[in-house]
């Protein structure tokens, strides 16, 4: 009987445990009508594309309402780039040119300057078309000869149509585009000169961006254009990849958006970079540091208050700036009465003039690919019997202020590099500098009345283009010295 009891224990155990297992083997099969016994795999591969889709549909719903929502509220800031970005289309030659038969008003998102920027079926600045009928004189170069800052009309460019120069007057067409460097200048040129039939001077002005940056500026990853130019050459992918993010970027106000956050956040880590370097240095722990840069220094500067420096209240001249004159109205002095007393303008304290200018051969030769540019240019103007003239305009009032007052600046040393290297290969040199002396002193017309100029009137302030007054004086300096170049050619 024991022994039967126990074989019926087993048994029962183990029917218990075939009908646990029969359990299990249901809840991991489906049951379908005539068919084969199906696994549970699949059934996560489709939650996986339900997951998947739903994703997507997210995203895609997202990123219409973010397109939609800053077309509606055309932030300032992102407006401002918004409409350069749809003023320029992709060029395969040379990256970037304007897009033609456009017309848009662009305004900086800071208000520092609005202008109409329209362009011809060509996709040059100003609505003119080429007239085969008329010699022509093209303005080549980067943004401030583009007119950044300007409408078409109050361009340099646009007001010197009409110059009566050798062979009759000229129809002056404007072939810049911002960002060029020297060989995007030299690939525009090549480019637009054989659809100008009747081409017989080009004004190249050299903007020393091209080839120099300040070295703090370098330090935060900031490259000179033809710099930038050479790394792309390296670059057989380039290409392609610009055309997409450009093609992208300008199709989607949401993905220009992004691709504006990534360049920032970009320059802020080069930033950031730049002042941990800075920082370590200053510890006079690193090989870079200087004499001066010691511990005990850097304990004493970033840990120890140092005793200030009180005034004396008695003093009422404390707050008064100097080498700064009061406002005069040309209503109660004359032009010439001005210029006399008070051109030209005192240098602010700050500016670090030199006694004379450095010899040529203590500065750097130009850059390798800028010399090539720069050859290739007066090879090609000659082959095809176009007079390349070349132009340095002053753009920073740093040297301006200095040779005003007979001195020079550093910052001009890009300008001297230049000029001797086109020289050497017998190509006129325009150097707008001789004209500055008449920034000073001039009656113009302001939003609060009528004023006496000074040379901070002539640039946006924190930009660096010219503005209207600025481009008024381009044109009488760039008009004088043609005039000057032909007769003295005669």
């Amino acid at each position: 009987m024991t022994d039967e009891k126990g074989l019926d224990l087993r048994l029962n155990y183990l029917r218990n445990q075939h009908e646990l297992i029969l359990t299990l083997k249901e809840k991991d099969r489906i049951r379908l009508p005539d068919k084969p016994y199906i696994p549970t795999f699949p059934l996560s591969m489709k939650g996986f594309f339900s997951w998947a889709g739903r994703a997507l549909v997210f995203f895609i719903l997202a990123l219409i309402g973010t397109e939609i929502l800053l077309n509606l509220l055309k932030s300032p800031s992102l407006q401002f780039y918004r409409d350069q970005k749809l003023l320029h289309r992709y060029n395969p030659v040379y990256y970037v040119d304007l897009a033609p038969d456009q017309d848009i008003y662009i305004r900086h998102f800071a208000g520092k300057w609005e202008g109409r920027f329209r362009t011809n079926s060509l996709g040059m600045r100003g609505l003119e078309e080429p007239d085969l009928n008329k010699p022509q004189l093209a303005c080549l170069g980067d943004s401030l000869v583009m007119g950044f800052g300007v409408s078409d009309e109050d361009t340099f460019c646009h007001l010197l149509n009409g110059i009566e120069l050798k062979g009759g007057a000229r129809q002056t067409l404007n072939l810049a585009v911002d960002a060029y460097g020297s060989l995007g200048a030299l690939r525009r040129l090549k480019d637009m000169a054989p659809q100008l039939k009747n081409l017989k001077e080009v004004l190249f002005f050299v903007s020393g961006n091209d080839f120099t940056i300040p070295e703090e500026l370098r330090a935060k990853g900031i490259l000179p254009d033809d710099e930038i130019d050479e790394i792309r050459n390296r670059d057989p992918n380039f290409n392609r990849n610009f055309r997409i993010q450009f093609e992208l970027s300008r199709a989607s106000y949401t993905l220009q958006a992004l691709k504006l956050a990534f360049e920032q956040l970009k320059v802020q880590y080069g930033f950031t970079l730049f002042r941990l370097r800075s920082e370590w240095n200053s510890t006079g722990l690193s090989s870079a540091s200087t004499a001066e840069q010691t511990p005990a220094k850097y304990m004493k500067d970033s840990f120890f208050r140092i005793s200030e420096t009180k005034c004396d209240p008695a003093k009422k001249d404390i707050f008064e700036k100097a080498n700064v004159p009061a406002v005069l109205s040309p209503d109660g002095m004359s032009k010439e009465e001005y210029k006399r007393k008070y051109c030209p303008e005192p240098i602010p304290d700050y500016f670090s003039c030199r006694e004379k200018e450095p010899p040529l051969s203590s500065l750097e030769p130009l850059p390798k690919i800028t010399q090539q540019a720069y050859d290739e240019m007066v090879e090609y103007t000659r082959s095809q019997g176009i007079r390349l003239i070349v132009v340095l305009m002053p753009i920073q009032v740093e040297e301006i202020f200095c040779r005003n007052r007979g001195l020079y600046h550093p910052l001009e040393n890009y300008a001297l590099r230049a000029a001797a290297y086109f020289e050497k290969k017998k190509i006129p040199v325009l150097k707008l500098r001789k004209e500055t002396g008449e920034m000073c002193g001039e009656v113009i017309e302001t939003a609060k009345g009528k004023k006496f100029s000074g040379i901070r009137d002539y640039f946006i302030p924190e930009d660096g283009h010219l503005t209207v007054f600025g481009n008024r004086w381009a044109r009488r300096a760039l008009e004088k010295q043609l005039k000057e170049l032909e007769k003295n050619a005669l």
